[in-house]
């Protein structure tokens, strides 16, 4: 061991017992080191010259580096036990940190490191590599380290890849959304005007036929009363069924207008409280006959008392009793029978017309209020119509505040359902 080895250990020595000083007292210190002796080299090294080269060596005869490094490990322990590991080593680096001012850091580190157990000063390590070893331990670092920019690189370039590509495709499904919504919008704007052209050729047609019709309706009216000369039964036979048919197409003719001027936003509501049951009446007078001469029975299924009024427009509520009451007529047997309900609720009135008729095919029952459709089994039973009743009535009903829906078994009849405000 060079002198200036055995300086630093004294150094080194002088150092750590200060600290003791720091936190114990002297009978303490005594008791951690050893015998007076020892702590009184280490305390007096300095003034007692031991480091000056005259004296050849600073260890007496008597004190071993062994000896030395015992002491060392007991002060260590002492710290470690009384403070935790954290206030030694931070103990240990504060005393090593004030040998690197005092000496170089490859002297100091391989003098005093074989004095310290091991675990502490771990961090310090490095520094006691030969240098060989450092280069191998920065050249595997660096190593390392490039291999981790290299994959970050690479997870970049697959990233930006992915985003670049999923660009592309947000872009590409951009621009077919645009194009595809221009096309829809042409579109609707050409079924829009294809729409317009139906209705303003409906309109036309219909007002166009609705006079004609009408004055072959008074025609034959006057041919069957004998105004115009007597007829045998033959000739009344078939005039009968041509007035017949002309009263259907003068009722299409109205629901082609009336369809049109719901469409067209060109109805005007009149809204008032009106009492639902003597405009029920008024709409049964009208319609009674036909049942008859099929023998439908009509009728209320109870006593309304106490329902109060409604408030609707009477002119178009009037078209929707028609409408469901000529239906529930047109589509049950003969014989069968059709029954009325109304029953009052918190802030309207249930209407209610159930008839024993074919009924509504399951299938089918999705588009009951869609415009021109009719049921395949009313197009057998009756092919005349329209199509366009239950159309009308959905959307006076909605106009008057109310809503409609019904109930159907094909085969055993349907009950339709419809409320209005009181």
């Amino acid at each position: 061991m060079t002198e200036k080895e055995q300086e630093i250990i004294f150094k080194f020595a002088n150092l750590l017992i200060r600290s003791l000083s720091d936190l114990f007292d002297a009978s303490r210190i005594e008791e951690i080191v050893g015998d007076r002796p020892i702590k009184e080299i280490f305390l007096q090294v300095e003034k007692k010259g031991f480091f000056a080269k005259k004296t050849g060596s600073v260890f007496p005869a008597s004190f071993a580096p062994d000896l030395f490094k015992d002491v060392v490990k007991r002060i260590i322990d002492v710290l470690s036990k009384s403070f935790g590991f954290d206030f030694t080593e931070n103990r240990l680096e504060a005393i090593y940190t004030e040998l690197e001012k005092l000496y170089s850091v490859a002297l100091v580190g391989p003098t005093i490191i074989s004095y310290i157990p091991e675990g502490y000063l771990e961090r310090y390590r490095i520094g006691y590599l030969s240098k060989e070893e450092l280069e191998a331990r920065v050249l595997q670092k660096t190593q390392e380290l490039q291999k981790l920019n290299n994959d970050l690189e690479n997870k970049i370039k697959e990233r930006t890849e992915d985003l670049k590509n999923l660009l592309t495709e947000q872009q590409k499904g951009a621009r077919l959304l645009i194009r595809r919504d221009l096309e829809l919008t042409r579109a609707n704007e050409k079924l829009q005007e294809l729409d317009k052209i139906k209705s303003d050729f409906i309109s036309v047609v219909a007002h166009q036929l609705r006079t004609p019709l009408s004055g072959i309706k008074w025609t034959l009216s006057m041919l069957l009363s004998g105004d115009l000369g007597t007829l045998n039964d033959e000739q009344k036979t078939f005039l009968m069924k041509t007035y017949e048919s002309n009263t259907r197409m003068i009722t299409l003719v109205n629901d082609m207008l009336v369809a049109d001027r719901i469409q067209s936003g060109r109805i005007h509501y009149g809204f008032k409280h009106i009492d639902i049951i003597d405009l029920m009446d008024n709409v049964l007078f009208e319609v009674s006959p036909t049942a008859s001469k099929r023998k439908i029975s009509i009728a209320y299924k109870s006593k309304f008392e106490n329902l109060g009024k409604v408030y609707a427009d009477p002119e178009t509520m009037r078209a929707v009793l028609q409408n469901l009451l000529e239906n529930a007529i047109k589509y049950t047997i003969d014989g069968g029978k059709i029954e009325i309900d109304a029953k009052k609720e918190t802030d309207h009135l249930v209407i209610s017309i159930s008839d024993s008729g074919i009924g509504i095919p399951k299938d089918q029952e999705k588009d009951v209020f869609v415009k021109f459709f009719r049921a395949r089994n009313a197009v057998k039973q009756e092919t005349d119509g329209s199509g366009l009743g239950l159309y009308i009535a959905k959307t006076i009903i909605e106009k008057n505040g109310g809503k409609i829906w019904f109930e159907s078994v094909e085969g055993k009849g349907s009950t339709f359902y419809f409320t209005v405000p009181v």
